[in-house]
């Protein structure tokens, strides 16, 4: 066989789900693969796939949500194009990119090309109705049959994938997302990255100031909201705490306001999208991240990557990524009281905060290394490239 030809289709994608894409797909494209990618045609999509050597870009107006009547219109464009342009493998990321992929290949007679879908987050999570979690489940049934093989970035994922979609255990893989580490750590670098954006927010006392950063798109899933409860919280007990808050979304403006409405603009800074947001983590004590739901987020990787001692929702990836005591502290979801008293005590013991942020650093140079990650992917492409469904699949 020659250069393997893969297509990559791609759902709307912001913040840790684009990060993810480059590094896999520039890990893929040094490997040798020839690579396509059909994706909806927004600026910021298109200069990461350009960052990560990707010439060849198909407009794909995936969408983030079913359309009735824009749908089958897309699904038939796509088909034909398929139909005209063969490829070794496709690989779909995201549920609704899966959606659209499978119906294609199967628009009016059968493609026989295999055909992987990656799930970054909850099939069915509790956000959607139950309307909407119904519909969901007949589908990725029904689409089941059809797929290849699956890509889980979470046990949380890979189980709901094996036990309620009821998908045959060899044909799901666990493949968490992985970073791009630094070589090494260089000290001076991060002390004047620390004082010059602590300079900016105002926050210049190093002494009397303890900085909790996060960096998430700022929509209801990842729980910036309970962020600001929790911050109120925090604050009334202990003062040399102060907030950064890097993301943009639906919730901003009304994120800015909760803070206007509760006191908390001194000791709330908004910084809105960062392209490269781990470049600000040196500035941070300490990152938290309270989503309701969640896969295997970048940021978290990052911070713990930086030294930074997380404190997270043990729901999805962090339950996983984090030992709580250990490199971080884990949360119930949807609480803000248990992470107000994490960041009292992490501000009032500097020493075991650090503690902490150097343990997280030596799992995630251990454990999270996007070569790692590519490779896992490229094991999932051989096998079906070589026409087998064996055993050798990797185990979660």
């Amino acid at each position: 066989m020659g250069i393997p030809r893969v297509l990559h289709v791609i759902r709307p994608a912001a913040g840790g789900m684009l990060t993810h894409l480059e590094l896999l797909l520039k890990g893929l494209g040094q490997a040798g693969y020839d690579l396509t990618a059909a994706c909806p045609v927004e600026e910021l999509v298109l200069q990461r796939l350009r960052a990560a050597g990707v010439t060849r870009i198909l407009p794909l107006d995936v969408g983030d949500t079913l359309r009735p009547w824009l749908d089958p219109l897309i699904i038939g464009k796509f088909s034909s194009f398929l139909k005209e342009h063969p490829f070794d493998v496709i690989h779909a990321h995201g549920a609704k990119a899966g959606l659209i992929t499978r119906l294609a290949l199967n628009w009016r007679g059968r493609l026989p090309y295999p055909v992987i879908v990656s799930y970054h987050n909850e099939i069915l999570p509790e956000s959607r109705s139950s309307r909407q979690r119904r519909v969901r489940y007949l589908a990725e049934k029904y689409l089941a049959k059809y797929t290849s093989h699956f890509i889980a970035v979470s046990p949380g994922i890979k189980d709901e994938l094996i036990n309620v979609i009821g998908c045959p255990p060899g044909q799901v893989s666990l493949i968490p997302n992985g970073i791009e580490l630094a070589e090494s750590e260089n000290g001076e670098k991060n002390g004047e990255i620390r004082r010059v954006y602590r300079s900016m927010w105002g926050w210049s006392d190093d002494v009397h100031t303890f900085v909790v950063g996060t960096a998430c798109r700022l929509m209801w899933e990842k729980g910036p909201d309970l962020l600001l409860e929790a911050a109120r919280l925090a604050l009334e007990e202990e003062p040399s705490l102060r907030f950064v808050i890097i993301g943009d979304g639906p919730m901003a403006d009304e994120l800015r306001q909760t803070a206007e409405a509760y006191g908390l603009i001194p000791f709330v800074r908004f910084l809105g999208y960062q392209d490269n947001a781990r470049r600000i983590f040196p500035a941070f004590d300490a990152f938290v991240l309270l989503s309701r739901t969640e896969g295997w987020p970048l940021s978290i990787m990052e911070a713990m990557a930086a030294g930074l001692p997380v404190v997270a929702t043990g729901t999805g990836g962090p339950a996983y990524m984090i030992k709580s005591g250990r490199t971080g502290i884990l949360v119930s979801p949807g609480d803000v009281r248990k992470p107000a008293e994490a960041l009292i005590l992490l501000a009032r013991d500097r020493a075991w905060a650090k503690e902490l942020g150097r343990a997280a650093a030596d799992y995630v140079r251990r454990h999270c290394s996007a070569e790692t990650m590519v490779t896992q992917v490229e094991t999932v492409y051989h096998q079906l490239l070589q026409g087998t469904q064996a055993a050798a699949f990797l185990e979660g």
